[in-house]
């Protein structure tokens, strides 16, 4: 099953040139805007379509996936920091870095909420409710920022949420647990809090400073989680270890940490809205690797909920493409 190694490593070069540049707050390739955001967001596709796969694959607990993806992660931008020999002012504010460990509170709850529901429910439908994500950040950009909302995208936040409450209808779920639907929603509104934290922090604070901190906060908050679970987070075989730093090489640093760097740029329901092709990439991924299949009903309602989260994403990408 190492196969999805090979997929890995044909986008780590790309990855890390573009993160890289991205640590340094500098555009990464003189092209135009609207080229930029395509070639960064399909990177963020590709990253994050293999995370759920990747977890499956290691055969390690949620808590376990959660801990080395973060762990490993803050430990390579750690290192980058000490290369780079970067102070950070903006951390000398106490309400900016309190901020940014709350934020890996959060990322720490998604991972470990989300994670556990792939156990629960086939690859497809975690995803698809997991991401949709930026229904609830439509609602904390209205509460906190006061920004507008179009009556396309109230229709799908309705929609959206209506398709998700019919998951929970045991008839639909068959063979898999209603509790696994449940802990991809709370992975949902966990994820909220994280981006919606990293939109107003990454104003002030560079994606180094406020990645390296939030990762931290998120591997600490997992293991003392553990500690008083008694989860085993070291007891694993290599082809674990393997699957551990896939996790954190591809969809965190080429995925949340790209998604890091867009926050400041754009809203948190824009910014997010390529969440929207990971079920897709899921999907396809999980039947190749895992052999799982589902239901016409369930490709029903996946289908009815990405295009409520297509409707709320509508409008922004929208604003995004007529900028110049």
């Amino acid at each position: 099953m190492l196969d999805i190694a090979i997929y890995a490593t044909m986008w780590e070069g790309m990855v890390l040139k573009i993160l890289i540049s991205n640590l340094l707050e500098k555009s990464p390739i003189k092209i135009g805007r609207i080229v930029f955001y395509v070639l960064v967001f399909t990177i963020i596709f590709l990253s994050i379509s293999v995370a759920s796969i990747l977890v499956l694959l290691s055969n390690a607990s949620a808590v376990a996936c959660a801990f080395w993806r973060t762990f490993l992660s803050a430990i390579i931008l750690w290192f980058i920091k000490l290369l780079l020999n970067r102070s950070w002012v903006g951390l000398r504010n106490y309400k900016v870095l309190s901020l940014i460990v709350l934020s890996g509170v959060f990322l720490a709850a998604h991972f470990l909420f989300w994670m556990e529901s792939l156990f629960l429910v086939p690859v497809a439908i975690s995803t698809t409710i997991v991401v949709s994500y930026p229904l609830f950040s439509l609602v904390v950009d209205k509460i906190i920022y006061n920004e507008r909302i179009y009556g396309i995208q109230y229709i799908g936040l309705t929609t959206g949420f209506i398709g998700i409450a019919f998951f929970m209808e045991p008839r639909l779920i068959g063979e898999y647990s209603v509790s696994g639907v449940i802990l991809a929603l709370l992975g949902a509104v966990a994820a909220t809090g994280y981006f919606s934290i990293g939109r107003r922090v990454r104003k002030v604070v560079g994606l180094l400073e406020y990645t390296t901190i939030a990762y931290s906060s998120a591997a600490i908050t997992l293991l003392v989680y553990s500690l008083f679970t008694g989860a085993n987070l070291v007891h694993y075989g290599l082809n674990s270890y393997i699957y551990f730093f896939l996790l954190a090489i591809i969809p965190m640093l080429g995925g949340h940490t790209l998604l890091n760097y867009v926050l400041k740029y754009i809203k948190t329901s824009s910014a997010t809205s390529i969440a929207l092709g990971e079920p897709v990439g899921a999907s396809i991924l999980a039947y190749i690797f895992l052999g799982q299949i589902i239901t016409p009903i369930q490709i029903l309602l996946i289908i009815v909920i990405l295009l409520s989260i297509a409707l709320v994403l509508y409008p922004e990408i929208r604003n995004i493409t007529e900028k110049k």
